[in-house]
């Protein structure tokens, strides 16, 4: 028997990454914004469209709504996919291209959020039992480091390694690898970014 990945064919693999994609673009806070009457959250704060953005800058009700469907648009796109091919590899294709979506969604120019939302509610949905190691390890270096965006490169770029001790399956790994590679590039962004 071949195995899954084998079996998971190269027209699978790329409805996989655009449905994700696209599922991970909905621009959430600026549909909510427009809901709610207030101004695009690219024109004001950060000019992020996510929860925090949206929340600060926006209205506080529209911000936790943002924050609520980007944290479950990730795990909806892998959802949806596996519906209709029942394959582990939709995954890391599907749910890393969600979280690339939100970072550089195809409706709104490729101005998007930091992909933080979308990829924890695929990280805790997937190896939950990391995710409060994430977060522990975000608190420890940012209280040395006091730059959310290099703390965000750091972190997420030792996803992987927190993973590695639980011995995951091949293919939640490589979602692992896959969401650590697009946050780092989104945060660098913000790398010389002086926080309020």
């Amino acid at each position: 028997m071949m195995p899954d990945f084998l079996q998971f064919s190269l027209w699978s693999a790329i409805f996989a990454i655009v449905a994700g994609y696209l599922i991970g673009s909905i621009p959430t806070g600026v549909i909510l914004a427009r809901l709610f009457r207030g101004p695009d959250p690219r024109t004001v704060g950060s000019t992020h469209t996510g929860a925090t953005n949206v929340f600060r800058n926006i209205n506080p009700a529209a911000g936790v709504l943002t924050g609520v469907f980007d944290f479950v648009k990730g795990a909806l796109a892998v959802w949806l996919v596996q519906l209709l091919f029942p394959s582990p590899w939709v995954i890391p294709l599907a749910g890393t291209a969600a979280v690339a979506g939100h970072c550089w969604p195809a409706f709104l120019n490729f101005r998007g959020g930091m992909g933080v939302a979308t990829a924890a509610g695929l990280a805790l949905w997937q190896f939950p039992v990391v995710t409060p190691i994430f977060a522990a390890a975000y608190l420890a270096v940012n209280h040395f480091m006091k730059h959310q965006a290099r703390t965000m490169m750091l972190v997420s770029a030792l996803l992987p390694l927190m993973l590695l001790p639980f011995r995951p399956a091949p293919e939640k790994m490589a979602l692992a690898v896959g969401m650590a590679v697009v946050l780092v590039i989104r945060w660098s962004s913000d790398f010389y970014r002086v926080y309020d």
